[in-house]
């Protein structure tokens, strides 16, 4: 349907699109939550179509409120074609639903997994789901997202009376996240250590503890060639998201934020790169990228099994 498209695919919001076409905002919200119900899971489009990812996995997540209650996004992205591979929605502290989420991307999808890059946010017990479920695969943390987490810590501030202190942190920590090898890397986070009673601020013990903890987490590109450093991939796409869900009004349940989402992770997938730096890509979609031949298919038709779009 021409309307569900077009409030999908546009920078638009739902209630623009219903009074363009002359319906009510609730009807044109029911047909989505229609199409969403019905269309299909990211584990049918992966049955039906087969991807051929390159198997380094990007893991990012997002929280979403629904009527007051935060709920984790958890993306997994394949970084080389830009497929996503997988969503769930999961409550911030249920460690059984996000290891179920590791487990179909393992045994139900049977990913090709030969690293992941993640960020460090949901803490130990996510490092801890990771290394379990994918032991002996190697795994980054993304400079990125402990660059942001240094730059949110330390006071920018010149009034602070650890100015000088946080200035000298700031610019160490970065120097070992984006050192050009790993020596260099490991030369810089050692003089740090040595000089670390020079920070005396508790947040400056915290970052100092944190780097300490996930160095090798954070230096693992060094040693595995394949894997990139950031998770910028799937931030990119999160990206995207937002502009969307900041459109769609917020959802009154899970059931419908799990319809939208199914459809909008499969218009992603069949949405033509059209400005990328890598001129191979554009004109292809991230599930043409993973070697699946898309020509004369509308994403909208795909996908809803049975009906006639």
């Amino acid at each position: 349907m021409a309307s569900i498209k077009r409030y999908i695919e546009d920078n638009t919001t739902l209630r623009s699109v219903s009074n363009n076409i002359g319906i009510s905002h609730q009807g044109l919200l029911n047909w989505v939550m229609e199409y969403g119900k019905n269309s299909k899971t990211p584990l049918d489009v992966a049955l039906e179509l087969k991807p051929k990812w390159s198997g380094l996995l990007g893991i990012d997540g997002k929280v979403i409120k629904i009527k007051g209650k935060e709920l984790i996004l958890l993306i997994a992205q394949d970084i080389f074609t830009f497929d996503p591979v997988f969503f769930s929605l999961v409550e911030g502290e249920n460690v059984e639903d996000s290891k179920r989420f590791f487990l179909i991307i393992r045994d139900v999808l049977k990913y090709p997994i030969k690293g992941i890059v993640s960020d460090l946010g949901r803490g130990k017990v996510f490092l801890s789901l990771i290394d379990e479920i994918f032991p002996n695969i190697p795994h980054h943390a993304c400079v990125i997202h402990f660059s942001r987490y240094v730059d949110i810590t330390i006071p920018k501030s010149k009034k602070s009376i650890y100015y000088k202190e946080n200035c000298i942190l700031r610019e160490t920590v970065k120097n070992v996240l984006f050192a050009q090898n790993f020596n260099d890397a490991e030369e810089i986070f050692q003089r740090l250590l040595s000089a670390r009673s020079f920070f005396k601020a508790y947040y400056h013990k915290r970052i100092i503890k944190s780097l300490e903890r996930h160095f090798d987490l954070l230096t693992a590109h060094f040693h595995t060639p394949f894997i990139v450093r950031d998770n910028n991939v799937t931030e990119n796409l999160i990206k995207q998201l937002n502009r969307k869900l900041k459109q769609s009004g917020g959802f009154k349940s899970i059931e419908n934020a799990y319809y939208f989402l199914k459809l909008w992770f499969i218009y992603y997938r069949f949405k033509p790169f059209t400005n990328s730096n890598e001129s191979y890509r554009n004109g292809k979609a991230p599930i043409e990228l993973a070697k699946v031949n898309v020509n004369n298919m509308d994403w909208l038709s795909f996908s809803q099994p049975g009906r006639h779009t």
